[in-house]
C-alpha cells in the first residue's frame, strides 16, 4: 500500500508539472523537458498577485544548472562592462518603455546591475517604474526610511554589478513559500535586474564588513557596491527569483 501511494503521489506531481501553465512562463529553456525550477518560480510569482501587464515574457530566462549549464560563460560584456550571469536564479522580464529605451539606448549603452529588496518594495519599484531614495514618499504617502542595520544618513539608491552581493540577506530578505506542486517549503528571494547609465553613479567597496571573505568570485570586494542619487538613471527590466528548499 505504501509503495502504491508513493507511485500515485509521483504521478500526481508529474501531471502538475506537465499541466502547469501561465502566460508568465515562456519557452526559452535550453532543455527539451519543462524546467521544474522555473515552474516553481512561476508558482511563487503568481502567489504575489502582481498584475501580469507588468511583465514581458520575451525577457524570461531561467539560469538554473539545467537551463544554463555550468560549462556556459559566467560573464558577458554589456556596454563595455562585465555582466555577471545570475546563476541559479530565474528571471521574469518586465515591461520597459520603448520610447525611453530607444532615446537612451539602454540596451546598448547602459550596464547591467542588480538591486536586492523585499517582495513588497520590488512591487512598488516595478509598478511605478522608479526607484526611490530614503526621504522620498510613495504614492500612498508612506515615507521611505533607511532600513535598520544600513548606514545612516546615506541617501542613495544602491545596486551592484553582481547578484552575489545584492542577494545578501540584509539587502534581500527571504520569504517562506509553500508550493502546491511539491508541497515543500521554500525560502524565496527577489532581486531586480536593471540597466544603469554609466557616469551617473559611484563605485565603492562592500559595506557589510566582509573582511577578507570574497563575496563574488568575479567582482572584487572593492567594487561590489554602486550608489547614485539619479533616480532616472536606473531602469528595471527583470524580476529575478531564487528558491531554496527548507529541509
Amino acid at each position: 500500500m505504501e509503495c502504491h501511494q508513493s507511485t500515485n503521489r509521483k504521478n500526481t506531481i508529474n501531471r502538475l508539472w506537465k499541466n502547469y501553465s501561465n502566460p508568465l512562463l515562456s519557452n526559452d529553456a535550453k532543455v527539451s523537458s519543462p524546467c521544474k525550477y522555473k515552474s516553481l518560480c512561476v508558482e511563487y510569482l503568481k502567489s504575489l498577485n502582481w498584475n501580469e501587464a507588468l511583465f514581458d515574457r520575451r525577457f524570461n530566462r531561467c539560469y538554473c544548472s539545467n537551463c544554463y549549464p555550468d560549462s556556459w560563460n559566467n560573464t558577458l560584456v554589456e556596454a563595455g562592462s562585465l555582466y555577471v550571469i545570475p546563476r541559479h536564479w530565474c528571471r521574469f522580464g518586465l515591461q520597459v518603455d520603448k520610447i525611453r529605451s530607444d532615446v537612451d539606448h539602454i540596451w546598448h549603452d547602459w550596464i547591467v546591475t542588480y538591486h536586492g529588496t523585499s517582495a513588497e518594495a520590488a512591487h512598488s519599484i516595478v509598478a511605478y517604474r522608479q526607484f526611490l531614495i530614503p526621504g522620498d514618499k510613495c504614492i500612498d504617502g508612506e515615507k521611505i526610511a533607511i532600513h535598520p542595520g544600513h548606514i545612516k544618513e546615506q541617501y542613495h539608491i544602491y545596486t551592484s554589478p553582481t547578484i552575489a552581493y545584492s542577494s545578501i540577506p540584509c539587502y534581500c530578505p527571504s520569504k517562506q513559500f509553500r508550493s502546491k506542486i511539491t508541497n515543500n517549503l521554500y525560502n524565496a528571494r527577489i532581486v531586480i535586474q536593471c540597466r544603469q547609465k554609466p557616469g551617473t553613479f559611484q563605485v565603492q567597496q562592500e559595506t557589510i564588513e566582509a573582511g577578507n571573505k570574497r563575496i563574488c568570485p568575479i567582482i572584487p570586494n572593492s567594487q561590489v557596491e554602486i550608489f547614485t542619487t539619479f533616480r532616472a538613471s536606473i531602469v528595471p527590466y527583470g524580476l529575478l527569483i531564487h528558491l531554496t528548499e527548507i529541509s
